[in-house]
């Protein structure tokens, strides 16, 4: 057995990464990386009696992708694995769901290996990660001024939860994510590839420097080498490593806390104001962190300050005294409650939690929020109420004739355009929701019914599109109404 190989299975078994028998799906790009991992856990399968799947996402960004995904296929079945490759359009997601390209990447590939997952039934996710991957990551964290849950870096082991199927059904049980070579540096994978005989794809849009964490790593972390400390990507993944044994102590007295504190109720979460106040304020901060994501499983850039005032307001504070959190959340200190909820404005209105969901059956209610959605497809003839007397705005009737289906819902997009009913054309929707008064709170999760083509078709509790109006002939009906739980 290679050395690499023989120091990879004393990691696994040290930290416990893989299970006798399990299923296990290993991230490949083709690259130095995941093309080590691939062989080196091919080596070791026997170990463990592991079924290997080989999962491969094109990001459709070079030209050469297709080329790469072609030689993962071969080396898959060189080594007789079943390989599961898919193209995605990356660019096109990171413009719907206004992302960068790196962060529309990463949301696109860890998608594709829980489907992979949930599809093989496989419990596992391996990732080539490496000590250098790490360095950099600890790094980037450290400059955007991250606090321990960045700075501990990747984990070997972690959790990757599984989104639902369906707006309306179980979240998927969750599926490990371990990272075999968090602790290799990039020169031991380069070595051993050599011993090996194997010549990776190189994917040459991780030497431009236009992206945030290419720089990082070819330019700063360099410089900072040369200069300052030549042994930089050991100690910082050292680093990395000692912070995340602090953070899983910590993680577990949150638990604690939160199991014994935290109160949920929809739309809201409550602590006890005295017990709240009694912890340290470690612990503080990480219940209103988790609060937060709770209540909005997707928020983002959730800021230092935001936190910290939001604890002075907890502490010092009058009763009714009120700090506002991102995601449209506000934290108020009740007589004898900390309460984190929903802004009220918010709250008269339904609001998704994903930029997407899933394609919706048209006979069924989902969950959304506080808010139910029923669709129901009928009919003309069957109809009890005439569509052309509607005066609940929560309430729309289709022309299911008119409609490309399936419809989903979605968040609003830059540059949406809408055809009002009631007016010669089409129109700005941002303009449109202004003229309309729509809070400017509620505009960003405001539920957008699409159709096939993403033409929107009904904005919630606004008004329906002229595109998709009943009619005189009109023979089938799609209707749709939200209501308050």
């Amino acid at each position: 057995m290679d050395a690499l190989e023989q120091t990879v299975k004393q990691v696994i078994q040290r930290l416990n990464l893989l299970r006798q028998g399990e299923r296990v799906v290993v991230a490949v790009s083709g690259g130095p990386d995941s093309l080590a991992l691939l062989h080196i856990l091919h080596t070791l399968r026997t170990h463990w009696d592991l079924t290997l799947i080989v999962a491969h996402l094109d990001h459709a960004l070079r030209p050469t992708s297709r080329e790469d995904a072609a030689f993962v296929g071969r080396i898959a079945a060189q080594l007789g694995l079943f390989c599961v490759r898919e193209r995605q359009d990356v660019r096109a997601y990171a413009k719907a769901h206004r992302l960068s390209l790196e962060e529309a990447a990463r949301e696109v590939r860890y998608q594709f290996l829980a489907q992979v997952a949930r599809a093989t039934q496989a419990t596992v996710i391996a990732t080539g990660h490496t000590a250098d991957d790490q360095a950099e990551t600890v790094l980037m964290h450290f400059l955007r001024g991250a606090g321990l849950s960045g700075l501990k870096g990747m984990l070997a082991r972690s959790r990757l939860v599984l989104p639902p199927r369906e707006p309306d059904t179980p979240a998927e049980p969750p599926v490990d994510l371990v990272r075999p070579l968090l602790f290799t540096p990039r020169r031991d994978i380069e070595a051993y590839l050599e011993r090996k005989g194997l010549h990776p794809v190189q994917d040459e849009t991780n030497f431009d420097t236009a992206f945030h964490r290419n720089r990082l790593r070819h330019e700063l972390l360099p410089l900072l080498e040369r200069e300052y400390q030549p042994q930089l990507r050991t100690r910082l993944a050292r680093t990395a490593e000692t912070l995340a044994v602090d953070w899983d102590f910590i993680q577990q007295a949150v638990n604690t806390a939160w199991e014994q504190l935290a109160q949920i109720h929809p739309g809201s979460i409550t602590f006890p104001r005295d017990a709240f106040l009694a912890l340290h304020p470690a612990l503080q901060r990480r219940l209103v962190r988790r609060a937060l994501f709770t209540l909005r499983p997707l928020l983002r850039d959730v800021a230092w300050d935001h936190i910290t005032n939001a604890l002075f307001i907890a502490t010092h504070g009058e009763t009714g005294a009120q700090a506002t959190l991102p995601g449209h959340l506000m934290l108020r200190r009740e007589y004898d409650q900390i309460r984190i909820e929903s802004d009220p404005v918010v709250q008269e209105w339904p609001q998704l939690s994903e930029p997407m969901t899933p394609p919706l059956d048209t006979n069924a209610t989902f969950t959304i929020g506080d808010w139910t959605l029923t669709l129901r497809t009928i009919p003309r003839e069957a109809l009890d109420v005439s569509p052309f007397e509607n005066t609940d705005r929560w309430q729309a009737f289709l022309d299911a004739n008119r409609i490309h289906f399936p419809v989903r819902l979605r968040t609003r997009q830059k540059g949406d355009r809408f055809h009002p009913l009631g007016m010669p054309g089409d129109v700005n929707l941002a303009d449109f929701l202004t003229a309309q008064k729509v809070p400017q709170a509620v505009r960003d999760a405001l539920p957008l019914l699409v159709d096939a083509n993403d033409r929107i078709l009904w904005v919630a509790g606004v008004r329906i599109s002229a595109d998709a109006a009943v009619q005189e002939t009109t023979t089938h009906i799609l209707h749709l109404m939200f209501q308050k739980r």
